[in-house]
């Protein structure tokens, strides 16, 4: 059978029985890389390969991040460090501009942080957050989500995006700066406002109720305070930017260079902030939470992990079979054969790969090696077609990606009301492309884009 045909089929049936009727997570995902895999012709054996496989990978390159993330956000949100992160923010912002603060705290930080590790990082945040104002916790979702995909896809020096600049040939400083521009408008249109039109008939009852009740968001000597909770939050993210930084200026194979290698590795770096934390906060935590001991709280934080493992788990293995099937060189083949501008294809083509595979940097790498040869033959800016495939894996967070499935794992927000996230992203995709159309009509005045 068509391998494109046996994937909508594969993932209809997946979002049927997830949102009609209400399966777990995990069997659906896997009955739906089981339908793909037979549907497709694999070998048995090279389907129950790629599903052990694509649940090992996923667990080899986020399961350590997950778990200590996990924890360490337990730590800070049941010691009420994250409950006085939440008031400080909305005695400065206000539940007005709440979402802002959000949209805005993730646009910066993925810049240096990859996606999952800042979604695991401040996820319970959201939590704190959403207990203090009643809204809506897809609007938290929303606008955080959208803040670090946008920077994660687009601005480098996030591995995807410098790769893309690499291929096509474009100066990494315009190709960082015009991604700003590009990104900081999407995230504001489709993180900030986006989150306030889901929430619109609820932010005036929730500045009232904030206004009504002052004392909810005073500051409680009884618990950790908004700056250690901020100085806690801001030190694996901090390792993480030097271990990335500082090796570029020292020499390979020093003892500097050794040192911030290893501790800004983001599983080291996530360790390391869970130890501190364990530390910091164990005053905090022995007096309620920890009273067995602060290692016994931290094998019970561990086991509430089991379940959200198991999710992108099994996302793995669905992205590994449809990848291993070959979709992504078929929509390939198929869209180098449409006769449109470079710059449509390219955007059109990442996104659709992205949500055919789940992988932003595949679909980036695809993408780019079949516009990319026509970038000096029809004099085009590679600095702008290169942007414009970034833009194009923002869009269609569909299951076969593992963020897809961040928060209602962590958020406790249904199917359904992550299906509004997606719709937030592709729109955000879309605004990042017409930002590009826009930049790409005053190309000839413009610096840094040739």
């Amino acid at each position: 059978m068509n391998t494109l045909i046996v994937f909508l089929i594969s993932m209809v049936f997946l979002l049927v029985v997830l949102i009609r009727f209400k399966w777990s997570a995990s069997v659906g995902l896997v009955s739906a890389t089981i339908m793909m895999g037979l549907l497709s012709g694999m070998k048995i054996a090279d389907l129950t390969g790629a599903i052990s496989g694509g649940f090992g990978s996923t667990m080899t390159s986020t399961g350590l991040v997950i778990i200590f993330g996990c924890i360490f956000g337990e730590m800070l949100g049941s010691s009420g460090a994250l409950e006085e992160i939440a008031k400080f923010l909305l005695r400065k912002v206000g539940s007005k501009h709440d979402y802002l603060a959000i949209n805005l705290l993730g646009y910066v930080v993925s810049i240096p942080v990859y996606f999952g590790s800042a979604y695991v990082m401040l996820s319970p945040l959201l939590n704190s957050l959403q207990k203090l104002t009643n809204k809506k916790m897809t609007g938290y979702v929303n606008a955080l989500f959208v803040g670090l995909l946008l920077t994660h896809c687009i601005v480098a020096p996030t591995p995807g995006p410098v790769a893309v600049a690499a291929e096509v040939g474009a100066n990494l400083g315009w190709f960082i700066f015009y991604g700003l521009i590009v990104s900081i408008i999407a995230s504001l249109l489709c993180g900030w406002q986006f989150s306030n039109g889901i929430n619109a008939k609820g932010r005036k009852e929730a500045q009232e109720f904030l206004d009504a009740n002052s004392d909810l968001i005073k500051a409680d000597e009884t618990k950790p305070s908004a700056g250690i909770g901020f100085a806690l939050i801001l030190f694996p993210i901090i390792l993480i930017v030097l271990g990335a930084v500082v090796p570029m200026f020292v020499a390979e194979g020093s003892i500097l260079y050794t040192v911030f290698q290893f501790i800004g590795d983001k599983n080291v770096a996530l360790f390391m902030a869970m130890l501190l934390a364990a530390v910091t906060l164990r005053k905090y935590l022995v007096a309620g939470p920890a009273k067995k001991g602060i290692m016994r709280y931290i094998d019970t934080s561990a086991n509430k992990v089991g379940s959200i493992l198991m999710v992108i788990g099994c996302g793995g293995c669905f992205a590994k079979v449809i990848t291993q099937t070959g979709i992504g060189d078929a929509l390939a083949n198929m869209f180098s054969h449409f006769n449109m501008p470079v710059l449509l294809l390219g955007f059109l083509l990442a996104m659709i790969i992205r949500a055919a595979v789940g992988s932003a940097t595949v679909a980036m790498m695809t993408a780019v090696s079949i516009v990319g040869p026509a970038i000096a033959l029809q004099g085009l800016s590679p600095v702008l077609v290169g942007l414009a495939v970034c833009a194009g894996t923002v869009g269609l967070t569909l299951p076969t990606d593992g963020a897809f499935w961040h928060p209602s794992q962590l958020n406790g927000i249904s199917i359904n009301e992550t299906m509004v996230v997606t719709v937030s992203t592709t729109l955000a995709s879309v605004v990042a492309f017409a930002i590009i159309l826009l930049i790409n009509c005053f190309s000839g005045f413009l610096p840094g884009l040739f």
